[in-house]
């Protein structure tokens, strides 16, 4: 009908109503698996600011923030293709200046006690039609043969997409005539045209003018989970024999035949009746072993390419050597975090889907593998509901093809996605697995690094600090024993953070400058900052001001080009606490001031309302907005 159209033309429209923002949620109620709320909120939280590590994990705790970030704010959210109104709510903003704008192909009528208006689309009347069909086929056309034209656009049953795709049949043709693509049902115009009849008898149509080539790429592509992909996948189900000899000029067939959309260069997607159709003519013209070549084609077009990026992603972690259906391609590269990071964030669902995909055909080793990939999108995006079902169907994965070194890796990997989202008696188990198989493998390093997770486990809960240390001083002897500097340096930063809690202030501040010793000038920030902010607050708990002042002032130096970081405002808000008790209210004022900012830039609101509570505080008499600029 039209729907998602018409719904960005609505919006577009009025886009200065929304200056605070438009979020978009594709839903995907049309589909096995639609998207939950919970998958939507925290990529539109971090949309609006909100530092990954500090979106909730639980669905209320996403909604409740959600609520608060839009309170008051102008903003638009489009949720496309919705399944229910559950679906639908917990992505509605607060603020009475938002507006909320639901696609769907069922009418969701619970949705009007929420002050829903419905709008309900029904085919475009017959002139409109034509004038859709003009627009895109020639008016001339139109104007030649207007009854042809009549009967072509009752023939598409007035649906605007069948009008739209009949019309791609004219497309560099200027010697049809309008009475050349009227086929099918308009030969019979007793039958009555039901969406069904008239969508497919017009994909028909259009698909049996494809360049053979074309029509081929058409099919293999319907093997692709997802309704979205780029150049690179579809040149990887070319080349799967009987190879497609240029891909591009396939893409750019299918363009023209409204068949593939594109937004931007370099990246097509399918509408979902189009995919359909797509998937029953490659069902019912290729060959099953063709097909089966482009699956493992398009999952190691992915797990090729993630790999890569997460190399440049995460490069201090160890791999096992990758493992592929076939011969790899030459794999994209990726020129530096951003660029690496923002690939896998924008491919999450396809990664996803083709992990399933992997799964589905048996292709169990890569399965386990596309998990292991995604590994630092999760560390630094914390999609905790993909991250947990990714790495569950890992872990079965690796366990039902044999290989024990995946299943310990992904084990581990489950377990700090589980602590991650507070749930810690499965994330305790999940350890366990993970330390037993690392122990049955002789693997020391990786032995290690399960003892170190179970310890942060401990520290995490906050009531066990005591075996928080049995854990990283295990740790700390296997990391000594295979001669792991980095390692060693993360087990004393980890215990002196112990000592520093029970009140072991020497021990600390030991532990502590011993990791600092090891760590510093190695270039290796993600672990330097991180002990340095531990020693400044264990000399601040032990008394020595001068001594915290110093380390944390150099931490937010080394963090002077790193733009707004949360350990920014941590630094901050520590400082702020060294000059209160230096009796520097002035400074400890500004210290708070900056710390707030670094914290609402990044939604983390809970701290930045801790560290206006502390600023309130020195002056009270001053009110809310004591020590402002």
């Amino acid at each position: 009908m039209g729907k998602t159209s018409l719904a960005l033309s609505w919006l577009h429209s009025r886009s200065e109503d929304f200056p605070d923002g438009q979020l978009y949620a594709e839903l995907e109620g049309h589909r096995d698996q639609p998207t939950g709320p919970d998958q939507v909120l925290p990529r539109f939280l971090q949309a609006l600011g909100v530092h990954p590590e500090h979106v909730p994990v639980d669905l209320a705790g996403q909604v409740a923030h959600f609520r608060t970030v839009t309170a008051g704010r102008r903003i638009a959210v489009l949720c496309d293709n919705a399944l229910s109104a559950a679906q639908v709510r917990p992505l509605m903003p607060a603020s009475a200046g938002g507006v909320c704008v639901v696609t769907s192909r069922w009418y969701l009528r619970s949705l009007v006690l929420d002050g829903a208006e419905v709008v309900q689309l029904d085919p475009l009347d017959t002139d409109s039609a034509m004038e859709l069909l003009g627009n895109l086929a020639g008016h001339d056309r139109v104007a030649a043969d207007p009854a042809t034209a009549r009967a072509l656009v009752t023939s598409c049953g007035r649906f605007p997409l069948a009008v739209v795709v009949s019309a791609a049949l004219f497309t560099d043709r200027p010697g049809w005539s309008l009475s050349t693509a009227l086929t099918g049902p308009a030969a019979h115009p007793y039958l009555t045209q039901t969406e069904e009849v008239s969508m497919e008898t017009r994909f028909d149509e259009v698909y049996r003018t494809l360049p053979e080539d074309a029509a081929r790429l058409y099919c293999r592509m319907s093997l692709h989970p997802g309704s979205e992909f780029d150049t690179g996948v579809a040149e990887a189900a070319a080349a799967a024999p009987p190879e497609i000899p240029a891909p591009a000029d396939s893409l750019e067939a299918l363009v023209h035949a409204n068949l593939l959309g594109t937004d931007s260069p370099g990246r097509y997607r399918f509408h979902d009746l189009v995919h359909e159709h797509a998937r029953q003519r490659g069902e019912a013209d290729d060959d099953v072993n063709e097909r089966d070549r482009v699956v493992q084609r398009i999952i190691n077009h992915y797990l090729a390419t993630a790999n890569s990026a997460d190399h440049v992603v995460y490069p201090q972690r160890r791999r096992p050597e990758p493992e592929y259906l076939l011969p790899p391609q030459e794999p994209r590269t990726f020129a530096d975090f951003a660029t690496a990071l923002g690939w896998l964030d924008d491919e999450l669902g396809n990664l996803m889907g083709v992990q399933r995909l992997a799964a589905e055909y048996g292709h169990q080793s890569a399965a386990w593998q596309l998990a292991d990939a995604m590994w630092g999108l999760f560390i630094h995006k914390r999609y905790y509901q993909e991250w947990i079902t990714s790495y569950e169907l890992g872990v079965s994965a690796a366990k039902a093809c044999g290989h024990h070194l995946g299943e310990a890796r992904l084990r581990n990997g489950l377990g700090v996605a589980l602590r991650e989202a507070g749930r810690y008696a499965e994330a305790h188990g999940a350890f366990g697995c993970a330390l037993l198989l690392r122990m049955e493998l002789g693997d020391l390093r990786g032995e290690a690094l399960v003892l170190h997770n179970m310890g942060l486990l401990c520290l995490q809960r906050d009531d066990e600090p005591n075996r928080a240390g049995h854990w990283f001083r295990e740790a700390l002897d296997i990391r000594e024993q295979v001669s792991d500097t980095r390692g060693i340096a993360r087990e004393h930063s980890a215990i002196g953070e112990v000592e520093s809690r029970l009140g072991h202030h020497e021990d600390a501040i030991r532990h502590l400058t011993r990791a600092m010793d090891m760590i510093e000038g190695t270039g290796d920030l993600s672990t330097e900052i991180p002990v340095r902010r531990r020693l400044g607050q264990a000399y601040l708990r032990a008394g020595d001001r001068p001594a915290a002042r110093t380390h944390l002032e150099t931490a937010l130096e080394a963090l002077s080009d790193a733009g707004t970081v949360f350990d920014r405002g941590t630094l901050h808000e520590l400082l702020g606490e060294v000059a209160e008790q230096d009796a520097d209210p002035a400074s400890a004022r500004d210290h708070y001031d900056q710390a707030e900012e670094v914290y609402r830039t990044l939604g983390a609101l809970p701290h930045a309302e801790r560290v206006d509570g502390h600023r309130r505080r020195l002056d009270p008499g001053a009110g809310p907005d004591a020590g402002r600029a």
